[in-house]
C-alpha cells in the first residue's frame, strides 16, 4: 500500500499541483487553541504533545479500526499524505524568482523570495539574495515532499501527519515561545534522519564527489539546523563549474538548477520505494 499511495500522491501533485484544496489547516488551528486551553499553564512540551499527538493517535485508532479493509485504509492514507505535503506552490515561486532576475525586476524577485519565507529588507545585492534564496528554497524543497514521504514510508500515514503537525506548530505565530521551541525541537528531530538520506541521494543525482564529501562532514552533526545542512548538501550537489561551490559564488544558475536536482532525487526515491515494495 505504501508505494501505491505515494505514487498516487505524486501523480495528483504533478497534475493538479500543490493547492489550498488539500491544505486546509483551520481545523488544526482550532484544535491548537483548545489544546492550549486544556494544558493551562503547563510547559511548551505539554502543549505541543496535546496539539500533535492527539490527532496522530486518533488517526492511528481509525486506521486500526479499518484494518479489515486495505482499500478503506488507502482511502484514508492518500488524503493524509496529500495534507502532509508542504504548503504553497514552491516550483512556481522558484521559477518566478529566476525569471524576475533575468528581467532585472527587483520588486518581483523580492516578492517571490518573500513567498519562500525570506525577509528581504536587509538584502543589498543580487548575489546576497541568490545565496539566501538558494538556502531557503533548498529547505522548502526538502520539507515540501521528502520529509513527509520519508515518514510515510517508515510509519505510514501516522508518520507523515506527525511531521506536518509538528512543522505547523513550529510556525504558529500565536503560540507561546515555549511551545514554538518545543515544536522546533520535535521538527528538527524528525528532520534529522531525512535530511541525511536526502543528502546521500543528492550525491547520486548531482555531483557525487562534492556532495558525498559534504555529506560525510555533516553525517553525525547534532548542532546545526536543517536548513543549514540542506544548504551544505545543495552546494556540493550543484557543483556546476567543476570547482567547490562556496557561498560567495552562488548565482542564479545554482538557483535554477535546484528544481531539476530535487525532481531527479524524487524520482530516485520513487524508484527505490518501487523496488522495496516488490521485495517487501
Amino acid at each position: 500500500m505504501t508505494f501505491v499511495v505515494i505514487a498516487l500522491a505524486f501523480c495528483i501533485v504533478q497534475y493538479w499541483g500543490f493547492g489550498d484544496w488539500a491544505h486546509r489547516d483551520q481545523w488544526y488551528r482550532s484544535w491548537s487553541k483548545m489544546a492550549d486551553s486544556l494544558s493551562g499553564s503547563a510547559g511548551g512540551e505539554v502543549q505541543v504533545s496535546l496539539r500533535v499527538l492527539v490527532p496522530v493517535l486518533a488517526l492511528y485508532v481509525l486506521l486500526e479500526v479499518l484494518s479489515f479493509s486495505l482499500f478503506l485504509q488507502m482511502c484514508i492514507a492518500l488524503p493524509v499524505l496529500l495534507y502532509s505535503l508542504g504548503r504553497g506552490d514552491f516550483t512556481e515561486w522558484v521559477k518566478g524568482y529566476a525569471e524576475a532576475y533575468h528581467r532585472s525586476d527587483n520588486v518581483a524577485a523580492a516578492e517571490y523570495a518573500t513567498r519562500l519565507g525570506m525577509q528581504v529588507d536587509e538584502v543589498e545585492d543580487w548575489n546576497a539574495l541568490h545565496r539566501r534564496v538558494l538556502r531557503q528554497a533548498g529547505y522548502r524543497g526538502f520539507e515540501r515532499m521528502f520529509a513527509a514521504i520519508f515518514w510515510f514510508a517508515i510509519l505510514g500515514p501516522v508518520g507523515a501527519l506527525l511531521y506536518r503537525l509538528a512543522a505547523l506548530s513550529m510556525k504558529d505565530e500565536v503560540s507561546s515561545d515555549g511551545a514554538q521551541l518545543a515544536a522546533a525541537r520535535l521538527t528538527w528531530l524528525l528532520e534529522w534522519p531525512v535530511v541525511r538520506v536526502l543528502g546521500l541521494s543528492f550525491a547520486l543525482t548531482g555531483n557525487f564527489v562534492g556532495c558525498f564529501k559534504r555529506w560525510k562532514e555533516c553525517l553525525m552533526c547534532t548542532d546545526r539546523p536543517t536548513d543549514e545542512i540542506m544548504e551544505h548538501y545543495v552546494h556540493g550537489a550543484l557543483n556546476l563549474n567543476g570547482e567547490e561551490l562556496v557561498l560567495e559564488q552562488v548565482t542564479e544558475q545554482e538557483v535554477e538548477a535546484l528544481l531539476p536536482l530535487l525532481s531527479r532525487t524524487l524520482v530516485l526515491w520513487l524508484c527505490v520505494l518501487a523496488v522495496l515494495s516488490l521485495f517487501g
